[in-house]
């Protein structure tokens, strides 16, 4: 059992935040186990070599390590239950993140929307989704508005939340937030989050808030969230 109570709904958009190197992707690996216990259904979408990957200890977890040039029959990926998705390192010397993203995971997330179902779908560097600040990528749009229908659990962790598009953000259920330093994005999160900024006071380095709309909030001290798994990132 965790030392922190958090429910994992049978459906919801998580949008998890903060600088790099904040607690981010621990945070989401931690929710993942949290998952995993409940015996859900579960797919990670990773855009660094390692960042995730001891997941895979969690009995049951299926690993699939993207290379450039080869091509995957999604629909086979996705009847396994619990699955990390990595990119090797040539794939990202070749790629770099935005062709990982537009090659594979895009078409990925497309597949999953329009033939998966009851399924959490964990994307990192989320922001990478959209065209623009103002214009959200077909791929999120779809599940942010519509993966209600297939229960379709979004969880999407962006480094740079002043440059998601606000339509998507106003979709989420739940914020998870970590220390904000920048003044631009601070101001921004104020005209979003009541009290922002003396939350923001308050954290210390890997705390963070759980913000549930329109104006429900704690902070997560950052011994609560003990992973049982090695984090990598």
């Amino acid at each position: 059992m965790a030392i922190l109570d958090i429910d994992i709904p049978a459906w919801s958009i998580d949008l998890i935040y903060g600088n790099t190197g904040s607690g981010k992707s621990y945070f989401a690996g931690w929710l993942v186990e949290q998952a995993w216990e409940k015996g859900r259904r579960f797919i990670v979408l990773d855009t660094k070599v390692k960042n995730h990957l001891g997941l895979v200890q969690l009995r049951g977890v299926r690993l699939l390590k993207v290379m450039a040039g080869k091509r995957y029959n999604w629909r086979k990926l996705l009847e396994f239950d619990q699955v990390l998705v990595v990119p090797t390192r040539g794939t990202i010397n070749r790629l770099g993140v935005e062709g990982l993203v537009e090659q594979y995971y895009k078409p990925l997330l497309d597949e999953i929307f329009r033939r998966d179902r009851d399924r959490i779908v964990v994307v990192e560097e989320a922001h990478r989704y959209n065209p623009s600040s103002r214009r959200p990528g077909k791929e999120l749009e779809q599940l942010f508005r519509e993966g209600r229908d297939g229960k379709l659990y979004t969880v999407a962790i962006t480094q740079s939340i002043a440059d998601f598009p606000k339509l998507l953000f106003r979709q989420a259920q739940r914020h998870f937030i970590f220390q904000h330093y920048v003044p631009n994005d601070i101001i921004y999160l104020n005209r979003m989050i009541p009290g922002f900024s003396e939350l923001n006071n308050q954290l210390r380095e890997h705390d963070l808030i759980e913000f549930i709309p329109p104006n429900k909030t704690r902070i997560i001290k950052r011994e609560l969230v003990v992973r049982r798994t090695r984090h990598f990132g």
